[in-house]
């Protein structure tokens, strides 16, 4: 009995002096991993901040549609003024995937930034206060190399807040236009009678010389709009509307006979679409 116990606790001391260092060397292990993580994490991070531009076009997966050039500019201005630290990288135990959490500091909170002209939006700005936001990015190892996973991130902290920014002019129109201001201002589209002048119920109506349909904004607005008048998807006739100060666009097509068909009218400003009315059936 003696020998069997003394043999028990023999063993038991074998397996705890091989487990101890293992565990401690898959520690080290994870340990380097992470080194070598954030040493990725901080030199494309470093690339960010040395040429925040050259970094946006490298990273064209990050969709950018909703930045202006206005925005573009004041949310590259505001980069140089943050900083960012790692924490301590998160390694799994097979040391195929860390992840990193990053605070930058200094960044600026900005809510409903208002249009107005360049002058007090960047008051605005300078007005608004600064906190430290934190980023959480996942690296995954793959053939010794680690890559990070979703960049995203950078987007949302140092140019999401920026998008739609605009700057007017004296009469409160943007100096570059972009989508959601014309989603903001315009209230409708409708189609008009040529010959009685009246909107047209049920949006049918008999073969014309004329169709008509009407934009209408909240706002006076100071523009030259390129309508476009489709049959079937087709495009068949365009036209320029000038609004000078006016709140309706009256896009009045004329000169051919339109006959049996399905019509929509396409409302464009130099760089996109206004509006497209829903369709007029001509029978």
């Amino acid at each position: 009995m003696k020998h069997s116990s003394l043999k028990r606790v023999i063993s038991t001391l074998l397996i705890v002096s091989i487990v101890l260092p293992l565990t401690g060397c898959s520690d080290l292990l994870k340990k380097f991993a992470g080194k070598d993580a954030s040493k990725v994490l901080s030199a494309t991070i470093d690339e960010f901040y040395d040429d925040p531009s050259a970094w946006i076009e490298s990273n064209s997966d990050i969709d950018m549609s909703g930045l202006t050039d206005a925005g573009l500019q004041l949310a590259l201005e505001q980069i140089g003024a943050t900083s960012y630290e790692l924490e301590e990288p998160k390694v799994n135990n097979n040391r195929d995937e860390a992840k990193i959490t990053v605070k930058f500091t200094g960044v600026h909170v900005l809510d409903d930034v208002p249009m107005a002209t360049e002058e007090e939006i960047r008051d605005f700005i300078e007005d608004s206060d600064t906190e430290d936001v934190e980023i959480q990015f996942v690296l995954t190892k793959k053939k010794d190399s680690w890559k990070i996973t979703d960049l995203s991130g950078i987007y949302e902290v140092f140019f999401l807040p920026y998008e739609s920014i605009a700057f007017v002019d004296e009469n409160g129109m943007p100096t570059s236009y972009y989508q959601p201001f014309f989603e903001d201002i315009v209230v409708d589209t409708i189609w008009y009678d040529p010959m009685y002048g009246n909107p047209i119920n049920g949006r049918s109506m008999m073969q014309q010389d004329a169709v008509e349909a009407v934009v209408y904004f909240n706002t006076p607005v100071y523009l030259t709009f390129t309508a476009n008048l489709y049959k079937n998807d087709e495009l068949i006739q365009t036209m320029e509307v000038v609004v000078d100060g006016g709140t309706v666009a009256t896009c009045d097509f004329w000169g051919e006979r339109y006959t049996n068909g399905s019509y929509t009218c396409e409302l464009l400003y130099d760089g996109g679409v206004v509006t497209t009315s829903e369709s007029l059936t001509v029978n």
